[in-house]
């Protein structure tokens, strides 16, 4: 069957087969103005990596730190300090904090404890496959963060809530959800401190040492860790399960040679990640090879048509830190299901959104 190519690269992102029209963003200008979009493109690995890395091409539009319609909500008041939002003095060391701690995690024991998760709740249909995805990454984050059991329902339902808040496609409903989740959730890392709950050795203990340096982030970015495994972590999961699906033979590869699954799961960083497009907004006038950009404007980067440079968890200053925890998440819940999936009959499209690349899975086989 013969796909029609993506007329944009928001369309991109949930086209059944984008990639051919990625390679050929690529092989353009790597960075140009689209005036159909109103907006700036860069593509392919030299422009993503150059936009990304330049100190004037910020994360949020001047003068506008949280979107408009999150002004004066709990989500805003969130947005306002996540780390991976802003580019403000204030957030320099809450970064660093948060990076530090990340890359503390034992990530051995990681991938054993959720192995054990996963392999209680292997997936028996497609419903309960979509479900998995979300779900165990972010029980397994909660347990990393030091939350018991019992708690890691209610705080995977409230975090894939609260991300609603994130999207421009999301109806009035789902930010009105996305609200009252942005309350639970703060309400729960709030009580964890509070009762000093915070179990020793864990990921919250290794960050709350250094309270005073997160300022009044501190809630927030705690918030912040749970909705960056959500999306990102699903769509990585989702994209190796349609790998297995359209590789036959990858599955029995990886079942003679176990230890090649996390190269398995850097090639789908490569070949088909979960996050496609970011962007960037011009504080000032800047130039790339020749081309300038005035200040103000928008640049959709395109990380997808970046190919084998694996942009998908970003780079340069807002790279995100969680990768190698993501992995070993991914891997543990693949080798936990994957005898269980491989005669489950799947066919799949792709979750709306302007970003992020993940599957949503039905009973049958795609055409």
């Amino acid at each position: 069957m013969h796909l029609v190519d993506p007329a944009d690269p928001f369309s991109a992102v949930t086209h059944m087969a984008p990639y051919d029209y990625y390679r050929r963003l690529a092989d353009g200008p790597p960075l140009r103005f689209d005036a159909t979009l109103d907006c700036w493109l860069a593509t392919g690995a030299a422009g993503v990596q150059a936009v990304l890395e330049h100190p004037a091409c910020r994360v949020r539009p001047p003068g506008l730190a949280v979107p408009q319609n999150l002004a004066g909500t709990p989500c805003g008041a969130i947005f306002a300090e996540l780390v991976r939002m802003n580019d403000g003095e204030r957030h320099v060391v809450p970064k660093q904090v948060l990076a530090r701690a990340l890359g503390q995690v034992d990530l051995l024991r990681l991938q054993v404890q959720t192995s054990r998760m996963a392999g209680d709740r292997v997936p028996a249909s497609a419903a309960q496959l979509n479900e998995a995805i979300f779900q165990l990454p972010l029980f397994a984050m909660a347990d990393l963060l030091g939350f018991a059991p019992a708690q890691w329902p209610a705080l995977a339902e409230w975090t894939r809530a609260f991300v609603a808040c994130l999207s421009p496609l999301s109806n009035g409903e789902q930010l009105a959800g996305a609200q009252e989740a942005a309350d639970a959730l703060l309400q729960g890392f709030g009580h964890l401190l509070r009762e000093g709950d915070a179990r020793p050795g864990s990921l919250l203990a290794s960050i709350v040492t250094e309270t005073d340096a997160m300022g009044n982030g501190l809630l927030a970015n705690l918030v912040g860790l749970l909705s960056q495994t959500c999306d990102a972590t699903a769509g990585l999961l989702g994209n190796a399960i349609v790998a297995l699906r359209t590789q036959p033979e990858l599955l029995a590869q990886l079942r003679a040679t176990p230890e090649r699954w996390p190269a398995m799961l850097r090639e789908v960083s490569q070949c088909d990640p979960s996050v496609h497009n970011t962007r960037r907004y011009t504080a000032q006038d800047v130039e790339f090879d020749g081309v300038r950009v005035p200040a103000g404007q928008m640049i959709v980067v395109v990380l997808a048509s970046a190919g084998q440079a694996a942009l998908g968890f970003g780079h340069g200053r807002h790279v995100c830190p969680g990768q190698s925890i993501a992995h070993a998440i991914a891997t543990a819940c693949l080798q936990a299901w994957s005898d269980g999936l491989e005669g489950m009959p799947l066919a799949w499209r792709y979750l709306p959104s302007l970003n992020a690349r993940i599957p949503v899975f039905t009973q049958g086989e795609n055409a």
